[in-house]
């Protein structure tokens, strides 16, 4: 009986209509890998370059915008307060710096 298993020969199992059934699927399969590889390379490759080039783009764009932000940061910080008017009355106030606990009596104050 285990003679009989090995006596026949391996592509007899494919035999028939399903050995033709398996042999143009995977036909089917290869011809399609080949001929939609190319294409899924180049599909792939182009938004690669475009993605690339529109991050290029958006970073220059990024960059300019907070070195504004930092330039302007960095003018106001030296220019004077300008005093705030509140009708006539002109007043400027500035934070005095933190002195001790918060929880103290500054005497002076």
């Amino acid at each position: 009986m285990i003679y009989s298993q090995f006596n026949q020969s391996p592509l007899q199992r494919f035999s028939g209509g399903r050995g033709w059934l398996a042999f143009v699927i995977g036909l089917l399969v290869m011809t399609l890998v080949l001929i939609a590889l190319p294409f899924v390379l180049l599909v792939g490759a182009s938004s690669f370059i475009a993605l690339s080039l529109f991050g290029r783009v958006f970073l220059k764009r990024q960059l300019a915008k907070f070195n504004r932000q930092q330039f302007e940061q960095q003018q106001s910080d030296f220019e004077p307060a300008q005093p705030q008017r509140f009708g006539q009355r002109e007043t400027s106030f500035s934070p005095r710096p933190h002195q001790g606990r918060t929880f103290e009596h500054d005497p002076n104050g």
